[in-house]
Protein backbone atom coordinates (compact mmCIF):
# COMPACT_ATOMS: atom_id res chain seq x y z
CA UNK A 1 0.00 0.00 0.00
CA UNK A 2 2.92 2.41 0.45
CA UNK A 3 4.41 1.66 -2.97
CA UNK A 4 5.74 4.62 -4.91
CA UNK A 5 7.46 5.04 -8.24
CA UNK A 6 8.92 7.65 -10.48
CA UNK A 7 10.65 10.93 -9.80
CA UNK A 8 10.54 11.77 -6.13
CA UNK A 9 8.42 8.64 -5.58
CA UNK A 10 5.44 10.68 -6.69
CA UNK A 11 3.64 7.79 -8.41
CA UNK A 12 1.08 6.07 -6.20
CA UNK A 13 -0.69 2.72 -6.39
CA UNK A 14 -3.59 4.52 -8.09
CA UNK A 15 -1.22 5.83 -10.76
CA UNK A 16 0.30 2.37 -11.19
CA UNK A 17 -3.19 0.89 -11.66
CA UNK A 18 -3.91 3.55 -14.30
CA UNK A 19 -0.69 2.68 -16.12
CA UNK A 20 -1.61 -1.00 -15.86
CA UNK A 21 -4.97 -0.49 -17.49
CA UNK A 22 -3.30 1.23 -20.45
CA UNK A 23 -0.93 -1.73 -20.89
CA UNK A 24 -3.49 -4.46 -20.22
CA UNK A 25 -2.60 -5.66 -16.75
CA UNK A 26 -4.26 -5.42 -13.36
CA UNK A 27 -2.69 -4.02 -10.22
CA UNK A 28 -3.56 -5.58 -6.89
CA UNK A 29 -2.50 -3.80 -3.72
CA UNK A 30 -1.43 -6.37 -1.17
CA UNK A 31 -2.07 -5.51 2.46
CA UNK A 32 0.93 -5.42 4.76
CA UNK A 33 1.99 -8.59 6.56
CA UNK A 34 1.97 -8.18 10.33
CA UNK A 35 4.18 -10.28 12.62
CA UNK A 36 4.39 -9.72 16.36
CA UNK A 37 2.52 -6.45 15.95
CA UNK A 38 4.99 -5.04 13.39
CA UNK A 39 4.67 -4.55 9.65
CA UNK A 40 7.12 -6.88 7.91
CA UNK A 41 9.31 -4.86 5.59
CA UNK A 42 12.73 -5.00 4.01
CA UNK A 43 13.74 -2.12 6.31
CA UNK A 44 12.76 -4.07 9.42
CA UNK A 45 14.57 -7.18 8.20
CA UNK A 46 17.75 -5.19 7.42
CA UNK A 47 17.60 -3.59 10.89
CA UNK A 48 17.29 -7.00 12.55
CA UNK A 49 20.24 -8.36 10.56
CA UNK A 50 22.40 -5.33 11.30
CA UNK A 51 21.55 -5.71 15.01
CA UNK A 52 22.65 -9.36 14.87
CA UNK A 53 19.17 -10.80 15.39
CA UNK A 54 19.48 -13.24 12.51
CA UNK A 55 16.96 -15.66 14.08
CA UNK A 56 14.21 -13.00 14.06
CA UNK A 57 15.15 -11.99 10.52
CA UNK A 58 14.88 -15.63 9.43
CA UNK A 59 11.37 -15.86 10.88
CA UNK A 60 10.27 -12.84 8.85
CA UNK A 61 12.06 -14.02 5.70
CA UNK A 62 10.74 -17.57 5.99
CA UNK A 63 14.31 -18.83 5.55
CA UNK A 64 17.75 -18.09 6.99
CA UNK A 65 19.48 -14.87 6.00
CA UNK A 66 22.22 -15.77 3.53
CA UNK A 67 25.54 -14.11 2.85
CA UNK A 68 27.42 -15.05 -0.32
CA UNK A 69 31.12 -14.45 -0.77
CA UNK A 70 34.37 -15.75 -2.17
CA UNK A 71 37.06 -17.27 0.04
CA UNK A 72 40.18 -15.11 0.09
CA UNK A 73 43.51 -15.32 1.86
CA UNK A 74 43.48 -13.84 5.34
CA UNK A 75 46.26 -13.44 7.85
CA UNK A 76 45.93 -17.17 8.73
CA UNK A 77 45.82 -16.42 12.45
CA UNK A 78 42.96 -18.89 13.04
CA UNK A 79 45.10 -21.72 11.74
CA UNK A 80 47.85 -20.90 14.25
CA UNK A 81 45.44 -21.31 17.19
CA UNK A 82 43.80 -24.49 15.88
CA UNK A 83 40.74 -23.04 14.15
CA UNK A 84 41.40 -22.41 10.45
CA UNK A 85 38.92 -20.03 8.91
CA UNK A 86 37.74 -19.19 5.43
CA UNK A 87 37.84 -15.41 5.06
CA UNK A 88 35.02 -14.11 2.90
CA UNK A 89 35.15 -11.24 0.47
CA UNK A 90 31.63 -9.91 -0.02
CA UNK A 91 30.05 -7.22 -2.15
CA UNK A 92 30.59 -3.80 -0.54
CA UNK A 93 26.87 -2.93 -0.42
CA UNK A 94 25.85 -6.28 1.10
CA UNK A 95 24.04 -5.97 4.42
CA UNK A 96 25.93 -7.83 7.15
CA UNK A 97 25.07 -8.82 10.69
CA UNK A 98 26.47 -7.03 13.72
CA UNK A 99 29.94 -7.96 14.92
CA UNK A 100 29.86 -11.20 16.84
CA UNK A 101 29.95 -14.97 16.63
CA UNK A 102 27.23 -16.93 14.83
CA UNK A 103 26.16 -20.53 14.30
CA UNK A 104 25.86 -20.93 10.54
CA UNK A 105 25.69 -23.41 7.72
CA UNK A 106 28.41 -22.92 5.11
CA UNK A 107 27.57 -24.10 1.61
CA UNK A 108 30.45 -24.78 -0.73
CA UNK A 109 30.59 -26.94 -3.86
CA UNK A 110 27.10 -28.32 -3.27
CA UNK A 111 27.86 -29.44 0.29
CA UNK A 112 26.44 -27.95 3.49
CA UNK A 113 28.68 -27.86 6.55
CA UNK A 114 28.07 -26.93 10.17
CA UNK A 115 30.18 -23.89 10.94
CA UNK A 116 30.87 -21.02 13.32
CA UNK A 117 31.35 -17.54 11.91
CA UNK A 118 33.08 -14.51 13.35
CA UNK A 119 32.34 -11.03 12.09
CA UNK A 120 34.38 -8.22 13.52
CA UNK A 121 37.72 -6.56 14.06
CA UNK A 122 39.31 -9.25 16.29
CA UNK A 123 40.01 -6.95 19.25
CA UNK A 124 42.07 -9.60 21.07
CA UNK A 125 44.74 -9.06 18.43
CA UNK A 126 44.44 -5.27 18.34
CA UNK A 127 43.22 -5.21 14.75
CA UNK A 128 40.88 -2.62 13.25
CA UNK A 129 39.89 -4.05 9.88
CA UNK A 130 36.53 -5.81 9.92
CA UNK A 131 36.66 -9.38 8.66
CA UNK A 132 34.11 -12.04 7.94
CA UNK A 133 35.49 -15.49 8.59
CA UNK A 134 33.96 -18.90 8.97
CA UNK A 135 35.31 -22.05 10.61
CA UNK A 136 33.78 -25.16 9.04
CA UNK A 137 33.42 -27.84 11.69
CA UNK A 138 35.05 -31.21 11.01
CA UNK A 139 36.30 -30.02 7.60
CA UNK A 140 39.65 -30.10 5.91
CA UNK A 141 40.37 -28.93 2.41
CA UNK A 142 41.36 -25.98 0.29
CA UNK A 143 38.64 -23.36 -0.10
CA UNK A 144 40.69 -20.48 -1.53
CA UNK A 145 38.99 -18.79 -4.46
CA UNK A 146 35.79 -20.78 -4.10
CA UNK A 147 32.33 -19.27 -3.73
CA UNK A 148 30.83 -19.92 -0.32
CA UNK A 149 27.33 -19.09 0.94
CA UNK A 150 26.57 -18.73 4.63
CA UNK A 151 23.12 -19.42 6.08
CA UNK A 152 22.80 -17.73 9.49
CA UNK A 153 21.10 -19.73 12.23
CA UNK A 154 21.69 -17.80 15.46
CA UNK A 155 23.97 -15.27 17.11
CA UNK A 156 26.00 -16.96 19.82
CA UNK A 157 27.55 -13.87 21.38
CA UNK A 158 28.80 -10.35 20.77
CA UNK A 159 32.38 -9.64 19.80
CA UNK A 160 34.67 -9.32 22.79
CA UNK A 161 38.31 -8.85 23.69
CA UNK A 162 40.08 -11.65 25.55
CA UNK A 163 43.02 -11.21 27.94
CA UNK A 164 45.02 -14.02 26.32
CA UNK A 165 45.09 -16.38 23.36
CA UNK A 166 44.31 -19.25 25.76
CA UNK A 167 41.15 -17.47 26.92
CA UNK A 168 40.15 -16.87 23.29
CA UNK A 169 40.74 -20.54 22.39
CA UNK A 170 38.63 -21.65 25.37
CA UNK A 171 35.78 -19.36 24.24
CA UNK A 172 36.01 -20.59 20.64
CA UNK A 173 35.68 -24.16 21.93
CA UNK A 174 32.62 -23.12 23.95
CA UNK A 175 31.16 -21.35 20.89
CA UNK A 176 31.61 -24.50 18.81
CA UNK A 177 29.84 -26.60 21.46
CA UNK A 178 26.98 -24.08 21.57
CA UNK A 179 26.70 -24.24 17.78
CA UNK A 180 26.75 -28.05 17.79
CA UNK A 181 23.89 -28.03 20.31
CA UNK A 182 21.85 -25.75 18.02
CA UNK A 183 22.52 -27.98 15.01
CA UNK A 184 21.53 -31.10 16.99
CA UNK A 185 18.30 -29.42 18.11
CA UNK A 186 17.41 -28.70 14.47
CA UNK A 187 18.05 -32.29 13.32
Amino acid sequence: PDFALGRGRSGTTDRLAEIGRSFGYDVEVVPPVIADGQIVSSTLIRELIQAGDVAAAAQLLGRPFTLPGVVVTGDQRGRTIGFPTANLAIEPDQVTPANGVYAVYARVEGQRHHAVMNIGVRPSFGLLQRTIEVHLLDFSGDLYGKPLVVDFIARLRAEQKFPSVDALVAQIRADIESARALFAAQA
